[in-house]
């Protein structure tokens, strides 16, 4: 917070203690120093103020007069160049208007503030079913298929959007007779087994009957006459191998130890710049996936649906064993790779025949007609990176108890011989109470209990049968609706609305006992509540999705990055990005850190590959561990991967969007829309030498320029950094760039880091827009303005010098807003 904005609000608070704050509102004030760009000949930002009277008698006008405060308490109105009040009067009008506001909204709003019954989204509805029916959903996810979720300002839980079409009904249906179907398991506990193969990888002849073209040799696959077999390239021809034991994939799903044996051979090459998909020197990186090969094509290296669950960094040419313990669903099998090899085998076979006259071991292969004999030689004298395969091992799988949990939750200790009317009712009953998330209300079950029975006298089987009311429970609505209720939520309503807040998921069983007790009620249970929630593995959920809607993450990966950044994937920039992010956001919540942190932290989270990406000192390995960024550019979120690279197109850059995307997510302000008669086309450019001078022609616009005030000056800071967040100094046209910018409170900045101490000073409104954000998440609908002596009282307590993000997230759980519907 600057000086002057300090001492204004100073007064302000002088002023209301004495008793200046009963005043009508202050018309006057707008008269003198809002109307001319608000009033009846213009409105800019599309906002128009002269309609307001002494009082105010709606929430439109509420909206306005919090509006007017905010501007006037941030110091951004009235603009730098138009006639300015004294800091006596500002301060009279402050407390005016906040004493105004006060009082209406007590008046407006006690009828507000409602969530209406909302169902649950994607991500919800795939880890309840998860951790009601005891399923792995990462490998396998019901929801896959749904179609997706509204978001509104960015978040997907919004209640009044969650809309159930009968499409989706159909989804829900085929989800839940998969779920039970994966869930059943009468059989004896399988047994675990020992799986391993070396080389041979690839086949031919009759070996390869029935095999997918990955066990095929080809011309970039050969069987060696060694017993380790050679990868070249990222490309699975070449570069992927499957493992012939669990062709088809495993017949139990459960957790599987594979292990690997590897080494890295010739990771310093003679090649140069040859291989620019590959540093010379780099780790070569072996990664272990899942895979399911049912229905797959070629084209896609004969994969339906695949899922990474291991990396590992190899460095030496002594080959060792590598190991990972994961769950691989039924139908899966493990397939190694060669994560950051050469684009292809095709590809490099090609560039060292180019370069035959340079490497006399490629000289008898270059001129020969294309084909085996020659894609085999070239590959065997190859001298560039490779990552070579000793053996593979599975063993599995590894069962903590049988039946699973799930199992249990539907038949109890019964077998299908055991089922009958009596006992189809009372499993009924106990499944329901558990995806109900509450004990059951009277005869609340009759109409599916009827069903069934129903089923049973026209002759289903009872299996059949009380399967077919499991999955008629997890279609109804008290299984895919969250219902609160209006007022003071209920015990049971509130541990759901806590777990879906942090867990994404239904209560476990401590936070429903605590609700049965009525011991939620107790401010000093919920927090204890949170703090046991938030250590649990199932808070990562909380963390990921979190920090996912709040940036915006969708298009991240899903924006196909230009060409020229082929860095992006070579190095998995994407993954990485958007782990240093979430474990930030993690380390500062573990550490019950200050808000502020986000703005002015002093270092990041990074692997090799990123680090190298923000010409930060080399580190080792790829997980993700803390480095200093003192004295460099980076620092806090807006410099980070994901932050720059989700408000870039994959491309190029733009000031505006940028600009619009830092305001939005950082500051919480969202820029109205451009008015309707200003073309989505730029004005006339021509002659315009730089975005910067395009920007200033279209500022030139009247309705463009006050929006433009504040976006530009942070898109331009931004401009420091490429598509994909790498440090510049110039455009690709070796055009300079320009990073400086001038605040609407008229305090300049010449690059980002001046940007970035400016931006500190202002950690207060920050804090709010993070208040404002996890309270949206939490309550899954917008915040209204009746929850916004709520949000000031939550800003108060983060005020504290000790306050941390973890006290942030109790104070939204113990607030009114939270704990009321």
């Amino acid at each position: 917070m600057n000086k002057t904005t300090l001492t204004t609000l100073c007064l302000a608070m002088l002023v209301a203690l004495s008793g200046v704050a009963d005043a009508e509102l202050p018309r006057q004030f707008l008269a003198t120093y809002c109307i001319d760009c608000h009033g009846p000949d213009t409105q800019k930002s599309d906002r128009r103020f002269d309609g307001l009277g002494d009082a105010i008698t709606d929430l439109h006008q509420l909206e306005l007069w919090q509006e007017i405060v905010d501007q006037l308490n941030l110091g951004e109105m009235p603009p730098p160049k138009k006639r300015q009040p004294s800091a006596d009067e500002k301060a009279k009008t402050i407390a005016s208007i906040t004493a105004g506001i006060a009082d209406a909204r007590a008046e407006l709003t006690s009828h507000g503030q409602h969530t209406v019954m909302r169902r649950l989204n994607r991500f919800e509805y795939q880890h309840t079913i998860g951790d009601l029916l005891s399923l792995n959903v990462q490998a396998w996810n019901p929801a896959a298929d749904f179609p997706p979720d509204v978001k509104v300002d960015g978040f997907d839980n919004n209640g009044r959007e969650l809309v159930t079409s009968g499409m989706l009904l159909d989804h829900y249906l085929g989800a839940a007779e998969e779920a039970i179907r994966r869930a059943t398991h009468f059989g004896p506990r399988p047994e675990s087994k020992q799986y391993a193969q070396q080389t041979p990888y690839y086949f031919t002849g009759k070996d390869k009957e029935n095999l997918p073209k990955l066990f095929h040799v080809d011309r970039f696959r050969f069987i060696p006459d060694t017993p380790y077999t050679d990868l070249y390239g990222r490309h699975y021809r070449g570069g992927h191998i499957g493992f012939r034991p669990l062709y088809g994939g495993v017949a139990h799903s459960g957790m599987y130890t594979v292990r690997v044996k590897a080494a890295a051979i010739d990771r310093d090459h003679p090649y140069g710049t040859a291989l620019d998909d590959f540093r010379n020197g780099d780790p070569l990186v072996l990664e272990l996936a899942m895979v399911d090969r049912e229905g797959s094509v070629e084209s896609t290296g004969n994969i339906t649906t695949e899922r990474s669950v291991g990396l590992a960094e190899l460095t030496s040419e002594e080959p060792a064993w590598f190991e990972w313990t994961t769950h691989i669903d039924q139908g899966f099998e493990p397939e190694v790779r060669f994560r950051n090899g050469t684009s292809a085998a095709k590809r490099l076979v090609r560039i060292i025949t180019q370069k035959a006259a340079e490497h006399p071991e490629v000289a008898p292969f270059a001129k020969m007609k294309s084909g085996y004999e020659k894609s085999h030689g070239l590959l065997k004298v190859y001298r560039g990176p490779k990552l070579r395969i000793f053996d593979i091992q599975v063993e599995g799988p590894h069962l903590e108890q049988w039946p699973p949990a799930g199992h249990r939750l539907m038949y109890g200790d019964l077998q299908p011989e055991d089922l009958n009317r009596n006992t189809i009712i009372q499993r009924l009953r106990v499944f329901a109470a558990g995806a109900f998330r509450r004990p059951l209300q009277a005869d609340e079950l009759k109409p599916i209990e009827r069903m069934v029975i129903a089923k049973l006298d026209s002759g289903l089987e009872p299996l059949a049968a009380l399967q077919l009311g499991f999955q008629t429970i997890l279609c109804s609505p008290s299984f895919i609706y969250l219902q609160e209720g209006q007022g003071t939520l209920g015990g049971y309503s509130l541990a759901s609305r806590l777990s879906y807040f942090l867990w994404s998921s239904q209560p476990d069983a401590q936070l429903l006992a605590h609700a049965g007790a009525g011991h939620l009620s107790d401010p000093k249970v919920l927090d204890a509540e949170v703090d046991r929630m938030l250590k649990d593995p199932r808070s990562e959920r909380f963390v990921n999705q979190f920090v996912r809607r709040w940036l915006d993450w969708d298009n991240l990966g899903e924006m196909p990055v230009s060409g020229e950044f082929g860095v992006y994937y070579r190095d998995n920039l994407e993954s990485a990005m958007a782990g240093e992010t979430t474990l930030f956001f993690r380390h500062l919540l573990d550490q019950n850190l200050p808000p502020k942190r986000f703005l002015d932290a002093d270092y990041t989270f990074v692997n090799r590959e990123l680090a190298a990406h923000y010409e930060l000192p080399p580190v080792v390995g790829n997980h993700l561990r803390r480095v200093s960024t003192a004295g460099t550019v980076r620092g806090g979120l807006m410099t980070q991967g994901s932050f720059l690279t989700a408000s870039a197109n994959g491309v190029d850059t733009s000031p505006v969007v940028r600009g619009i995307y830092a305001l939005e997510k950082v500051l919480g302000y969202t820029p109205p829309p451009p008015p309707d008669d200003v073309p989505e086309i730029e004005p006339d450019i021509r002659g315009a030498l730089t975005v910067r001078e395009e920007l200033a022609k279209h500022r030139s616009i009247a309705a463009c320029a006050e929006c433009h005030r504040k976006i530009d000056p942070l898109g331009f800071a931004l401009e420091s950094f490429d598509p994909i967040g790498a440090w510049r100094t110039q455009y690709g046209k070796g055009l300079p760039v320009d990073a400086s910018g001038q605040l609407p409170s008229g305090e300049q900045f010449d690059d980002i880091r001046e940007l970035r101490t400016l931006l500190i000073k202002r950690h207060d409104q920050f804090t709010r827009s993070l208040s404002e954000k996890l309270m949206t998440y939490a309550l899954g609908r917008e915040v209204e303005v009746g929850d916004r002596s709520v949000i000031d009282r939550i800003c108060e307590q983060m005020a504290e010098p000790d306050a941390g993000l973890r006290d942030l997230i109790r104070a939204i759980v113990v607030s009114e807003s939270f704990l009321k519907n």
